[in-house]
């Protein structure tokens, strides 16, 4: 039994150390930005490797009922935010279709994505938005590396 138990909190402990909060700004979000975060970069300014996936998740409360969530992405160059497209742009889906959300409830958005080998290596700000039916829930940057 002792074995056992100090087996699931091994795992627990190294679960929770490879959780890496990710260096954020708001950029305008009428909600409340929690937590942004991903178990695919070890460190706050995520180095993505050409070829991988990551999974970036964005920890949030509305700030008013939310029937309908559209996610987009832009990538920041120069300060020019270029759109870039997502797999399932509907937010609800990401959130694991939990639309509507009433104000207030802690929910998490989940998006995977491909850094193609085709992008330049380069620094860049991610922006991320959640556009519900009334205004810019969550608008967040994020600073990434795109590494060879």
């Amino acid at each position: 039994m002792r074995l056992t138990l100090t087996h699931l909190l091994l795992f627990t402990v190294l679960t929770v150390c490879y959780t890496v909060d990710l260096t954020h700004k708001d950029c305008g979000s009428a909600g409340q930005i929690i937590r942004v975060f991903s178990d695919d970069c070890a460190d706050p300014v995520c180095k993505a490797k050409k070829g991988n996936s990551y999974q970036i998740q964005i920890e949030f409360k509305p700030n008013a009922d939310v029937t309908k969530l559209t996610a987009s992405l832009y990538g920041v160059i120069a300060g020019v935010p270029i759109p870039f497209p997502l797999p399932q742009p509907d937010a609800c889906v990401s959130c694991g279709n939990v639309c509507p959300i009433s104000a207030g409830t802690d929910t998490t958005y989940s998006q995977a994505l491909k850094v193609e080998p085709a992008y330049p290596a380069m620094k860049i700000v991610s922006r991320w938005v959640l556009q519900s039916q009334d205004s810019k829930t969550v608008c967040v940057e994020i600073p990434v590396v795109i590494v060879s």
